[in-house]
């Protein structure tokens, strides 16, 4: 066996692995595929799948970005804004009025203020509900409902308080003839009847700023 030495200057060649190390890959344990990646868990892949190719996108996975929203049904589920039932009344349950109906409802600020304002202008214009309506009924169910409420409390306020004029005036014309003309005061009874009103507009301006559903009382549902 000769020795032979370096010559000066030169390198020594690298070993060549490509024949010893034969077809395995690069850093991946023997007996596992690459596209196998370990978890914590010691479940194959991310969230349980097998392989960087079948992992489910962002938003598919179950209740992933589902908000509650205009139409929730009971449970308050997947969003129904475009809901055609949202804008009948009477396909709307029971939790779409009173305290925690705002969880049914789940309405922006600006259909807060819009509901707002349209119970506050009813006590200095009296037909803003009407306007409301008009203008809503096709673009926001929370709108549209407290307007249809505040729409209906008006025609009931108009027809009940000209009947209740209409009676304690007779009424109060009878008394004034006996007692001279006193008895004419009765007939301001009949302002008990708007004043009664104008107090659930305010409840339903309130209800209205905290996003909740409101359902006028002694009202008739002439605009369904």
């Amino acid at each position: 066996m000769s020795y032979h030495p370096e010559q000066p200057g030169s390198r020594p060649m690298p070993p060549n692995y490509s024949q010893a190390s034969g077809s395995q890959q690069p850093y991946a344990p023997q007996g596992q595929q690459y596209s196998q990646p370990q978890t914590h868990s010691g479940q194959p892949g991310y969230g349980g799948q097998s392989g960087y190719g079948s992992q489910q996108a962002y938003g598919a996975q179950p209740n992933y970005g589902r908000q509650p929203g205009y139409g929730a049904q009971p449970g308050y589920g997947m969003p129904q804004m475009h809901n055609p039932a949202m804008f009948d009344s009477r396909s709307l349950p029971e939790q779409a009025y009173g305290p925690g109906s705002e969880r049914f409802w789940m309405a922006h600020e600006p259909d807060r203020t819009t509901a707002l304002w349209t119970h506050l202008g009813s006590l200095i214009f009296g037909f803003m509900p009407l306007i409301m309506f008009l203008v809503k009924k096709d673009g926001s169910p929370f709108v549209r409902e407290h307007s249809r409420q505040g729409l209906n409390a008006m025609i009931t306020n108009t027809i009940v308080t000209f009947g209740a004029l209409f009676v304690f005036g007779f009424v109060g014309f009878i008394l004034a003839l006996v007692t001279f003309g006193i008895g004419i005061i009765v007939m301001y009874a009949a302002l008990i009847v708007p004043l009664v009103y104008c107090v659930f507009y305010i409840i339903a301006a309130v209800a209205a700023n905290k996003g909740e559903g409101y359902k006028f009382p002694l009202t008739i549902n002439f605009v369904k």
